[in-house]
Formats: structure tokens, sequence, C-alpha cells
């Protein structure tokens, strides 16, 4: 990248642009040992570090979401053997106030239902409810296709029986 100051006003343009993304994976991915606070400071901190490696091969946010995730698995498995979630204010997530009660519940039972699959499911959900393409999430991942649509199929089976 260019000089220190230019780095700087383009790392802080791409957290402010994709916050929603990092307070996402930190939220789902934060427990006891590992909390929220210190879960986003690592991605922030994984997103500095390789922005000079990021050669615009995908877009930016998919980039931003593969270095979320892969930091919230490395910093998981570094920091416990089991997985623990914690409750954390869903403001944390920058809800609209537009939401209204029952749809905060139903936001919440979500939660909890992701909260019950395993870390690689979670990522994978997760990319599929903001949208993401088949594709999108392979690439995001580093998995095949093909992989990604029997998980997702697999994913919304489990859910649906826990429901």
């Amino acid at each position: 990248m260019a000089d220190p100051p230019a780095k700087e006003n383009v790392f802080a343009s791409l957290i402010e642009q994709h916050s929603g993304i990092i307070n996402k994976v930190s939220y789902f991915y934060a427990t006891d040992k590992l909390p929220f606070d210190d879960l986003r400071q690592e991605i922030y901190v994984n997103i500095w570090q390789g922005l000079k490696q990021f050669r615009g091969d995908s877009k930016i946010s998919t980039w931003i979401y593969r270095v979320a995730v892969n930091s919230a698995l490395m910093a998981l498995r570094s920091s416990k053997s089991t997985f623990e979630t914690v409750s954390l204010d869903f403001s944390l997530l920058d809800f609209s106030s537009e939401f209204d009660d029952a749809q905060k519940e139903n936001l919440q039972a979500l939660h909890s239902l992701i909260n019950r699959l395993e870390d690689i499911e979670k990522a994978i959900i997760l990319l599929w409810l903001d949208e993401c393409s088949y594709d999108e999430i392979a690439e995001t991942l580093g998995l095949k296709r093909n992989t990604v649509a029997v998980k997702i199929h697999r994913i919304k089976d489990k859910l649906s029986k826990q429901i």
C-alpha cells in the first residue's frame, strides 16, 4: 500500500464500511474466555496486518469476512478446548430501532440456534443469511461449491429439528 497515513486512512475506512461483518462474526464467536471486544480487536489486527497482501482477487467484503472468520476460529482454538457461549447485548449488532419486540425475540432465538452449530457450520450459515451465493461462501471459506450446498442443506435440517 502507500505511505503509512494513506494505509491508516484505508484501514479506518474499511473498518467503518465493514463494521457490520466484523461485529457479527465477533458476536457469534465470542465466549466467556474470548470476549466480544477481544475477538473484534484480534480481527482488526489481522485485517491491518493482511492489508498489504490483499490482491483484489475477490471483493473486499469477502476478504474481510474470511479474515474475520479465520481470526475467530484461530482465537477460539488457542483460547480453549470446549466452546461456551455468553449472552451479549443485541445492541452490539447495530440492529435498527425498526425491529419490534417479536422480531427481536426471533433474532435472539435464531442466535441461540446458530450458537449450537459447529464452527464451520456457523460460518456457512452466517454467510448464507447474508445472502452470499454458494460460490461466494465457498471462496470465503476455502471450500468447494458442492460442499457448501450439502452443508447448507444439512444445517437447515439440523436447525429445523431444533425448532
